[in-house]
């Protein structure tokens, strides 16, 4: 309960930020909206896109992360010690995206355990909203998964709560991380 009601005054700081508010007026003018059903509509979206780092959940998920590559892999994953501390000088300067191909999941999950085995911020990951489904998108939200459709080039409003909520993140400082395929 306590949970429900971080995320909703969150959503409404977000929400209520005088320069969304303003670009949210904007689509409101040229939609032939109320401001009402604007708002609505990107609070709905907000909510939809919010999530946070949580820090049980990911201690748990990273546990995870490590007992099922280590079936399949060695255990021990080779880093070089000085781009760990570069990386690291780096993240405290600058929000830090981290690109990688989508050949596999195996990169993004290895890339986050190495992160948290040195002590560093668990990025946010972006992925599509086909995988939110019931359980994985709730344990995804809490370790800091952005759950985007897949479409939405016809949708003013979701176009500028998405980037309005990436902003708000990297305000932050947050750090991002997503694997490029075809329409992302």
């Amino acid at each position: 309960m306590e949970q429900q009601k971080t995320e909703m005054s969150e959503v409404q700081v977000i929400l209520n930020d005088p320069s969304f508010q303003k670009i949210l007026a904007n689509i409101a003018l040229q939609t032939s909206e109320s401001q009402q059903k604007i708002n609505k509509e990107a609070e709905n979206y907000l909510q939809e896109l919010y999530t946070e780092h949580q820090p049980v959940a990911n201690t748990l998920f990273m546990e995870a992360v490590q007992y099922i590559l280590g079936r399949g892999y060695d255990k021990t994953i080779d880093v070089n010690p000085l781009e760990i501390k570069k990386l690291t000088k780096l993240m405290r300067q600058h929000p830090i995206a981290f690109v990688l191909t989508h050949k596999s999941y195996i990169d993004l999950l290895v890339l986050a355990l190495v992160m948290a085995r040195h002590g560093l911020p668990l990025p946010y990951l972006f992925a599509g909203i086909n995988l939110d489904f019931f359980g994985t998108g709730q344990i995804a939200r809490k370790n800091g998964v952005v759950f985007i459709r897949r479409s939405f080039k016809d949708n003013p409003v979701y176009k500028a709560t998405l980037r309005h909520y990436i902003a708000s993140l990297l305000k932050k400082q947050a750090n991002f991380m997503w694997a490029l395929e075809g329409t992302r």
